[in-house]
């Protein structure tokens, strides 16, 4: 059974047997446990994404609950409408101290300028919260919102670079897509820390691009120091385990000396299925990104579909529509380590499932649009 479900993007890794001794936990909390193979995790990580200083953390819901805790009394936290639910369940922690919690669209720049001046008006400071790239819709225009946010003392650019970490990196081209250094968006769109103005922070996960389940704060050395003083989890909770944190290590060791023959074919396979499906006269979203979602014409479609891939043998992943509410959308995972063979596969049994149908008409090419909810946790 050919497998397009996972989200390790680079393909799986072999790491070698942790060295011997190696403690699993020392029962300590994460506030009382300076853990030298931690910290060169995070300021790896941070590096890569042109930021100054990182802290490791076992998940990325331990980091955006704790970073909540550091938006202003006098905040409101944005949350782009399709940030991802770890994002949203942090937020809560901001909703719990009686910040205003609001979303707002994306592709609603105008609207977003008039929810910011309506909060300015009440004197609050904005946190800006977006998925860095969101399957399907590509990146988010980190620059817009930067510029946004810059006539607001204190603002602050939350990006979930979870998606992008290890696949995007600097400089993409034509014969590049994917860039180089796998230091995820805020190099691929070729965005440092800005000058004095909007503060930028990211939160991470390594379990896709690296393979490893453990998350990293990124930012400001000063807001760092304030995160480590202030985090709740960090005294409540035991830190990243022994094990996880010399896996990072070794995953982030293996990325440097390997990772850019993994991109390069990871993009050889991306444009491969691109081009068959084309061939095929169906038009997948996710661009040059390993995420590739079919649109189908009706629910009824997307089952059927997803069902005869299944009997073809190949593993798909079904997903909640979001360009036709309600119709799901079959989507491929593509990694480093399929072959060509296995891209091939796959498009000829999409174009056995399309034969004589009308499954597969265009996707819209404006998203449909709505009306942005104003609090994130209501139906």
């Amino acid at each position: 059974m050919l497998d397009f479900t996972s989200a390790l993007y680079l393909g799986p890794q072999a790491l070698p047997p942790p060295p011997p001794g190696l403690a699993l936990t020392t029962g300590r909390p994460a506030v009382l446990d300076h853990h030298g193979r931690a910290q060169w995790v995070a300021h790896a990580v941070a590096r890569r994404q042109g930021l100054e200083a990182g802290e490791l953390a076992p998940s990325s819901l331990h980091l955006f609950w704790d970073v909540f805790g550091l938006v202003p009394a006098r905040g409101v936290v944005l949350l782009e409408r399709r940030l991802y639910p770890v994002g949203r369940w942090g937020s809560l922690r901001a909703r719990a101290r009686g910040l205003p919690v609001a979303t707002f669209r994306a592709d609603d720049l105008p609207g977003l300028a008039r929810l910011l001046h309506a909060y300015q008006q009440q004197g609050r400071t904005p946190w800006l919260v977006t998925d860095g790239w969101h399957p399907g819709h590509g990146p988010a225009p980190l620059a817009k919102y930067l510029r946004l946010l810059a006539p607001h003392p204190g603002a602050t650019l939350l990006i979930d670079d979870t998606q992008a970490f290890g696949v995007l990196g600097a400089r993409p081209g034509k014969s590049r897509p994917l860039g180089q250094g796998g230091g995820g968006l805020l190099p691929w769109v070729g965005l440092g820390p800005p000058p004095p103005g909007p503060e930028l922070l990211t939160i991470t996960s390594l379990a896709k691009g690296l393979g490893v389940p453990v998350a990293v704060l990124a930012g400001r050395a000063a807001r760092l120091a304030q995160f480590r003083r202030r985090a709740e989890t960090r005294v409540h909770t035991s830190p990243v385990s022994g094990w996880h944190a010399w896996a990072a290590e070794q995953a982030l060791r293996h990325d440097a000396r390997h990772g850019h023959a993994a991109r390069r074919r990871l993009g050889l396979r991306i444009a491969q299925f691109r081009r068959a499906l084309a061939g095929l006269g169906i038009r997948p979203l996710g661009g040059d990104f390993p995420v590739q979602k079919l649109v189908l014409a009706r629910t009824t479609a997307a089952l059927g579909l997803h069902q005869q891939l299944r009997q073809a043998g190949l593993n798909t992943l079904l997903l909640a529509g979001e360009t036709r509410p309600g119709v799901p959308e079959v989507a491929f995972c593509l990694r480093a380590d399929h072959s060509a063979a296995d891209i091939d596969h796959a498009a000829a049994a999409l174009a056995r499932a399309a034969r004589g149908t009308d499954w597969f008409s265009s996707p819209p090419s404006v998203a449909l649009r709505h009306e942005p909810n104003p609090d994130p946790f209501a139906p």
